[in-house]
């Protein structure tokens, strides 16, 4: 049985301002969304699969979702139609449905943007969507990146609301930003940890151009898996008037040595980072695994696009795409919490009780 899903969801998405006009309203908000959500679950992948799931949804199914009773005699229920869920997807502020799964204390969070590809034609651009993510995975926020601007102007957008007080957050070099080192540290009272590349050249150069060879190595790990053995080393050193960034205190260096186990070809890669932590608030090995978590959040992306479909997806308009996104974060947290060895794994076995188990595994009684 599936470890119960937190307490209250369907509380949760009952609190959310309806955007559709009182007058000819049949189908409450939360008994939309949760049928959207447990089509996507039992593995719906477009507005099409969540309409179809919800109409041959039994019963049973209906009443543990909250549907309208169409028949107050035989107790009948109907489920919201393909077009109603279509238009509450269309209409609803995605920011307040990327929020259901926020956990109540923050500790670490990482930004990062993704190109939503199938939502593009051929004459706009693909809907560009900005995440801020926990360790394992839970959203934080969203935001979408208007097209013409880049993720460094929606980050203030993102994190608008958010309390990030010692919480660190960690992203990609493209927000290495002197700016964006400020406003996490002086007006968020947030620590940062971010990647150093070539796009800040002068940066990358300081860092680069520190003494690694004589600094000593504070951290090794070994993993093997995927026909490939894998090492890291993590070094440190203390920056104090070595760079010119904001608040940047410790640089840090990853070495990944990769030998692959059939050919024993050896290859190795270096990545720099620059934080705002303080040695007695984080040594070299914790930043190292700050960095690695946050290349983890490529797997992310490829787990939405390939199990759930999300670069697939064409539906661009108003916030459908943003909303759909928000669904999908959900529901791998509750398909996550399965157990199982994959998500495919996890969505099979989902399927097989199409009309039961989804519920069971957002915690519906």
């Amino acid at each position: 049985m599936p470890s119960p899903a937190p307490v209250g969801l369907a509380g949760k998405l009952a609190t959310l301002e309806d955007p559709r006009s009182p007058q000819g309203r049949r189908h409450n908000l939360a008994s939309v969304l949760l049928c959207a959500l447990a089509a996507m679950v039992a593995g719906a992948r477009c507005l099409r699969a969540i309409g179809q799931w919800a109409d041959a949804a039994p019963q049973h199914t209906l009443a543990r979702l909250g549907c309208r009773i169409s028949c107050a005699a035989l107790g009948a229920r109907t489920a919201p139609s393909p077009a109603t869920i279509r238009r509450v997807l269309l209409a609803l502020d995605p920011e307040t449905l990327a929020a259901l799964a926020r956990p109540d204390v923050l500790q670490v969070v990482a930004v990062d943007g993704k190109t939503l590809r199938g939502s593009a034609t051929s004459t706009d651009p693909a809907v560009h969507l900005l995440a801020a993510l926990t360790p394992d995975r839970r959203l934080v926020a969203q935001a979408r990146v208007p097209a013409g601007t880049s993720e460094i102007d929606a980050l203030a957008v993102l994190l608008e609301g958010v309390d990030l007080t010692g919480v660190v957050l960690t992203a990609d070099a493209l927000h290495n930003q002197a700016d964006t080192a400020s406003y996490l540290v002086q007006d968020l009272h947030a620590d940062y940890v971010l990647t150093v590349k070539r796009n800040q050249k002068t940066l990358f150069d300081q860092v680069k151009g520190l003494p690694w060879a004589q600094a000593p190595t504070l951290g090794t790990t070994r993993d093997r898996g995927h026909g490939r053995a894998e090492t890291r080393t993590v070094k440190a050193i203390d920056l104090a008037g070595r760079a010119d960034f904001p608040h940047a205190v410790q640089a840090v260096r990853l070495r990944r040595y990769v030998r692959d186990l059939r050919t024993g070809k050896v290859s190795w890669t270096c990545a720099y980072a620059v934080t705002s932590l303080e040695v007695e608030q984080a040594d070299a090995t914790r930043i190292g695994a700050l960095v690695r978590g946050h290349w983890g959040i490529e797997a992310w992306h490829h787990v939405k696009d390939v199990s759930l479909g999300e670069d697939g997806c064409k539906v661009r308009s108003e916030h459908a795409p943003d909303n759909l996104a928000a669904l999908r974060a959900l529901a791998l947290v509750f398909l996550g919490r399965l157990g199982q060895d994959t998500m495919p794994d996890a969505i099979r076995w989902v399927s097989y009780e199409a009309f039961t188990r989804p519920l069971d595994v957002i915690g519906l009684r």
